[in-house]
């Protein structure tokens, strides 16, 4: 469902202002003021600050998920599978940095709805069976989907980081991704 103009707007004065100063200490009237609207105007599109910053969230969470999902390879191997999207997830993070650093402080608030972070998990349809078909099948270690995935998210995080600090691109950004990779892989594999 494409979003109107004014919501977007609403949306990207939120993300700026979140970025700079954090969502906590960003006032309703500061975001108002940088959307170029009426308090009230917000209000219509959001029913509060909370759900606003869901939808910041939803948004940040959509915009990712799709960058990872383009050209996921459905019928690979299970290692084709995470491969792209260990390649695809560090590619967005190390392309907007601003909208990674904001996406990983929302997702460790307790200010985003349960029901906003369960919905964005919705999104990853795509590769949901990917972890428990590897663990089936013995080729990961034998620990739940949960462990796996939170591995996974600490060395991802840990290489995304790491290219943003030292401005890595092209072919060292490459090499770093295919690093990072081989390092997780080697320790979550059997």
């Amino acid at each position: 469902m494409p979003m109107s103009n004014t919501r977007t707007q609403i949306i990207e004065a939120s993300i700026d202002l979140f970025a700079q100063s954090g969502f906590w200490n960003t006032p309703t009237s500061k975001i108002v003021k940088h959307a170029g609207i009426s308090t009230g105007t917000l209000f219509n599109y959001f029913e509060s600050k909370n759900g606003l910053i869901d939808e910041v969230f939803l948004q940040l969470r959509q915009e990712q998920t799709a960058h990872i999902e383009a050209g996921y390879p459905e019928d690979g191997t299970v290692r084709e599978r995470v491969e792209h999207i260990w390649f695809r997830e560090i590619d967005w993070g190390v392309r907007f940095p601003v909208r990674y650093r904001l996406l990983q402080q929302l997702k460790l608030s307790d200010l985003v709805s349960r029901d906003a972070k369960d919905r964005s998990w919705d999104q990853w349809s795509f590769a949901k069976n990917v972890i428990p078909e590897a663990i089936e099948s013995g080729l990961y270690r034998d620990v739940t989907v949960e462990f796996v995935a939170r591995v996974a998210f600490a060395h991802r995080d840990a290489a995304i980081d790491y290219a943003i600090t030292f401005e890595l691109t092209d072919m060292a950004l490459t090499k770093h991704i295919a690093r990072s990779f081989e390092i997780y892989w080697t320790g979550i594999t059997s």
